[in-house]
């Protein structure tokens, strides 16, 4: 029982230990506020790779906790509803996102191409729109494993999806929202991106059958209605998306470049300046400090003497030499002979006074 319970134990520690990378926030900042940046086609392709079916995939295009669409083409403050069609012709199958705008008005967003070839070999292009991604914007996911939806297109429980949804009429999952934030709505479907496959860019297509194919159930009411708002009319001096993120990209590093140069040459300048000014600080403390003031000892030739220089107000003293051995026994001797005379003169004054008591 304890074993069992450690190995649970285990099994538990380590799939929160794998699901931690994925729950870091990350911040991502947009380099423009265009109308392409509100529906990310990396996000499109990695929920595509996780769907059951195009019914899946369209409910999790609108899934209201997911908020991989954020396009608000018609303006009325809520979040376009996007409906899945399709269309298929041997072995090629092409899926057309819409967004629903008003009665009976549809705009194309996105297209999914799915082909297989002679050796049941399968590629998927996501093809942007170009009045919304310029001209052939596609990215080109490289999963991992062939995705349960790619292989579900060869199989019998195969059926062709039209969404049955319009203005109005969705179904009971969705829910109206409010567009969020650009930088907010990047940061967000960051965490949707399936990151262990590959997307790539390319302007080439792989099936030219699919454009004939396209043509069939397109709908491009908005942009017959507001041609100047086409991704031409927005940006003419870019192709499509990926030349205009990648100009952004560069303007804006050479901006931080440019910013950090200036900051650099400020800074030097300010440095500059301020080891002048102190320069001309400790120049002018040394010309006002007065000099110090010398004085010249003369050393005495006699080596016997010793001269001590005090302050001003004492005097010098000279201190004579020591006097020889034989001049302090003289002096001892004259010392001795007065004293030995006094105790004398005294001793007979004491005799003198006891003599005279007795009598």
């Amino acid at each position: 029982m304890k074993a069992k319970f450690a190995s649970l134990l285990v099994v538990l520690l380590t799939a929160l230990t794998a699901q931690l990378p994925a729950q870091r926030s990350i911040t991502v900042e947009a380099t423009n506020d265009d109308i392409s940046y509100y529906l990310d086609l990396k996000a499109v392709a990695s929920i595509f790779g996780e769907s059951i079916n195009l019914e899946d995939f369209e409910r999790r295009l609108n899934d209201y906790d997911s908020q991989i669409s954020n396009l608000d083409l018609n303006g009325d403050g809520e979040i376009d509803y996007l409906r899945v069609i399709e269309t298929s012709e041997n072995n090629v199958h092409l899926i057309v996102i819409q967004a629903i705008l008003d009665r009976d008005v549809f705009q194309d967003v996105a297209t999914i191409v799915v082909e297989r070839d002679r050796y049941k070999r399968t590629y998927v292009q996501i093809i942007g729109d170009p009045y919304m991604y310029g001209y052939n914007y596609i990215i080109e996911p490289v999963y991992v494993r062939v995705p349960h939806i790619i292989s579900w297109f060869w199989t019998p429980r195969y059926h062709r999806w039209h969404s049955p949804y319009y203005w109005g009429y969705y179904p009971n999952y969705y829910r109206y929202r409010r567009p969020i934030e650009i930088n907010l709505y990047l940061s967000n479907i960051h965490k949707h991106i399936n990151y262990n496959h590959h997307y790539r860019y390319t302007e080439n297509r792989r099936n030219q059958n699919a454009i004939r194919l396209h043509s069939s159930i397109s709908r491009n009411d908005y942009g017959n209605k507001y041609p100047d708002r086409n991704f031409n009319n927005r940006h003419s001096d870019v192709k499509n998306r990926h030349e205009f993120e990648t100009r952004s990209k560069s303007n804006s590093r050479n901006y931080q470049n440019n910013e950090s140069k200036r900051s650099s040459e400020v800074y030097n300048e300010n440095t500059r300046r301020q080891s002048s000014v102190n320069r001309s600080n400790n120049s002018a403390q040394r010309e006002s400090k007065p000099d110090r003031q010398t004085t010249t000892v003369n050393r005495p030739e006699n080596k016997d003497t010793k001269v001590t220089r005090e302050p001003s107000s004492r005097t010098q003293q000279t201190v004579q030499p020591k006097p020889s051995k034989e001049s302090r026994n003289a002096e001892r001797k004259q010392e001795s002979k007065p004293r030995s005379n006094d105790s004398k003169n005294d001793n007979s004054r004491n005799r003198d006074s006891r003599s005279d008591s007795r009598r």
